[in-house]
């Protein structure tokens, strides 16, 4: 999707070789007429088509950072087949890419950084505190150390895989769970956003999550959409991933 200068930022994380939930999104995203897709990692892994979600987010996304499971794939490629790749249901799904990632796609990821800022906002996989370690924002304590290494208003966060706003106000910090109704976010306090996961949803709701920013009003929406999972688990046991990743698709786990 080119990058325009009007409608929301559209900003998708935790894709993990969904191509059928990246598909239902990258449609709501057309409807909505966003001016860039920004997308926080994770493209690959657990999934049954990684390069599909690859060319994908090549293709529609103006700013891509590196996640957890892109660095994974790099330290299997660089040691090569191993043991695990046949019994570890993450590495098995990340020899996927041995097949199906060109060698351009594979050097893509490899130029991938930790962060990206643009203006006020700065995207990154995990926490801002160590960002290459990939910590997860789960409690107030690895909010308030996000905050602590966070230049920007806003920040915008996958890894959980689960949509939070944290809020700092005054130096006090509180987290929420927000619903699909747009929250408005206050101009004198900053944000820890976390966007949720397209692939792989584990807040319960399993239904494909991405988020709305609209920088002109400060808007944020978390948009939930329904895709075909009873056909992805198809996929998944086609491509020899069946187990726990497969079964936790139906229930948002």
């Amino acid at each position: 999707m080119p990058e325009t200068r009007t409608g929301p930022l559209a900003v998708i994380s935790d894709i993990h070789g969904n191509a059928d939930a990246l598909a239902v999104v990258l449609k709501d995203v057309a409807a909505n007429c966003c001016r860039a897709v920004v997308c926080l990692g994770d493209v690959v892994g657990y999934g049954p088509e990684p390069g599909t979600c690859v060319r994908l987010v090549r293709e529609c996304a103006a700013t891509v950072v590196a996640g957890n499971h892109e660095a994974m794939l790099l330290e299997i490629l660089r040691e090569g087949p191993s043991s695990r790749e046949r019994t570890n249901g993450i590495w098995k799904a990340l020899a996927l890419c041995r097949k199906d990632l060109t060698a351009a796609e594979r050097s893509w990821i490899r130029r991938l950084p930790f962060t990206v800022t643009d203006g006020d906002l700065t995207f990154v996989h995990g926490s801002l505190h160590r960002p290459h370690d990939f910590d997860y924002i789960h409690e107030r304590e690895a909010a308030r150390l996000n905050f602590a290494a966070q230049e920007t208003r806003i920040s915008f966060h996958g890894h959980t895989h689960l949509p939070v706003v944290w809020e700092e106000r005054g130096g006090e910090v509180s987290g929420c769970t927000p619903g699909e109704a747009p929250i408005q976010l206050d101009p004198a306090c900053r944000y820890a956003i976390g966007v949720g996961s397209v692939g792989q949803p584990r807040d319960g709701d399993p239904r494909a999550a991405y988020a709305l920013y609209d920088p002109g009003t400060s808007r944020l929406s978390i948009r939930r959409l329904d895709y075909d999972i009873p056909r992805v688990q198809k996929r998944f046991r086609e491509r020899g991933l069946t187990g726990f990743h497969h079964d936790r698709l139906a229930g948002g786990e």
